[in-house]
């Protein structure tokens, strides 16, 4: 661990230490020896406490095993770090904690102050030579976000109180906490429904799972050979045709623009919460569900992609990509986003649009639409969050196709 220290002491101790050394001469000069020796206790003890302040804390080392802590706001939560004290054992020590007040202290006996955003908290810290410490600061979630320390310093009083040493953490730390985004209600006023093949069974759907087979009936000219159950022909002594559960593909695409012209939307926590909760209603119906992004993320796109996926594990990570979103992501233009998905086929049957929309963004939404996919435009309407379905705006410079 790199560590930047500052040592702070008495401005006199140097001058004090010169004094020291030129009485002693004289009482070796005069031969005073009781004398002598009280001196040169006194510059042993000068002289160790510049040591110790030279070295105190080279051995700690923090615990680089990267930890992340999941909460949701309001809910309390212990924000563990690990030490090891390889070096001088010390006692006292005061650890200053910095970071954004995503989350706030929940302990009243811990010391911290809010200013501009940024949260400061003091723990005391003590550690014997080879000992492992653990830090354990008790935080309350204040709004969604990823928080990180961005500062860590130990102030190590001397033994005899007489001056300190700081020491500041220049490494990364490698411990993050995130709070996950609050979920608002959404009102879907249409209930969308999957007109594409799939294994999810649907009462009257048109299509069937050639993998569910729920009886027989008697054959009719124009079945399939492959579809004829042999076992149940030879059994009843006529031709038995395979019945199968009708069923359709279900699965929603939950798509967010960020954008705003130049700059991200004001309405991002607006729509954060909204997504949060259509991840949570697709969770309570069983339905398999991917989101979209158009921020410049790492990975195979150039933006942000989670793919299908389905239950509450699936919907952890989905609310992890929600909680680090921010105004300072960088974004792309959403409609080359929506165009690279179409050309690889990732666009399931329903899509949940969440954001603001322009004439460009229309157009491949129109050419979407047009494939018989489903969309719905996630809004808010008198303070209540709505789902209702898009319809293209009229452009007077480009006509309206009737798919649309």
């Amino acid at each position: 661990m790199r560590w930047k220290r500052d040592i702070g002491e008495d401005p006199y101790l140097n001058m004090s230490t010169m004094l020291l050394v030129i009485m002693l001469a004289g009482s070796l000069f005069v031969q005073s020896y009781i004398a002598s020796g009280v001196l040169l206790l006194c510059i042993v003890y000068v002289r160790v406490h510049r040591w110790f302040l030279l070295k105190a804390g080279e051995g700690v080392k923090l615990d680089s095993t990267p930890k992340k802590v999941r909460m949701h706001e309001g809910e309390e939560a212990e924000w563990m770090l690990g030490f090891r004290n390889d070096g001088l054992p010390f006692w006292g020590a005061t650890l200053k904690l910095k970071f954004k007040d995503i989350v706030e202290p929940a302990s009243k006996q811990m010391r911290f102050d809010v200013t501009s955003g940024v949260v400061e908290a003091s723990v005391p810290f003590s550690a014997g030579k080879g000992e492992r410490v653990e830090i354990s600061i008790p935080v309350i979630g204040k709004r969604r976000g990823l928080c990180r320390i961005t500062s860590m310093e130990l102030y190590i009083p001397h033994l005899f109180g007489s001056g300190r040493t700081v020491l500041q953490l220049m490494d990364p730390i490698p411990s993050t906490l995130m709070v996950f985004p609050r979920s608002t209600p959404v009102v879907v006023e249409e209930h969308p429904i999957s007109m594409r093949f799939g294994d999810v069974f649907t009462p009257h759907s048109l299509y069937s799972d050639p993998f569910q087979i729920v009886g027989t009936r008697g054959y009719v000219a124009g079945d399939r050979f492959q579809d004829i159950h042999w076992k149940a022909s030879a059994r009843t002594g006529d031709l038995q045709t395979k019945q199968f559960a009708p069923s359709t593909q279900k699965e929603w695409l939950i798509a967010i623009n960020l954008s705003d012209r130049y700059a991200i939307t004001g309405r991002l926590e607006s729509i954060v919460s909204q997504a949060a909760y259509m991840m949570q209603l697709a969770v309570k119906g069983d339905i398999p569900f991917s989101m979209v992004i158009n921020t410049r993320g790492p990975g195979a796109t150039p933006y942000f992609h989670l793919p299908s996926g389905a239950g509450k594990p699936h919907m952890q990570r989905g609310l992890e990509l929600l909680s680090a979103l921010s105004t300072d992501d960088f974004t792309m233009p959403f409609e080359l986003v929506l165009q690279h998905m179409r050309s690889r086929q990732w666009l399931p049957p329903v899509i949940f649009l969440a954001g603001e929309l322009n004439q460009e963004i229309e157009r491949v939404l129109t050419q979407i639409a047009s494939g018989g996919t489903q969309i719905l435009k996630l809004t808010t309407l008198n303070e209540q969050g709505v789902a209702s379905r898009w319809n293209m705006k009229s452009d007077p410079r480009q006509p309206i196709s009737k798919s649309s």
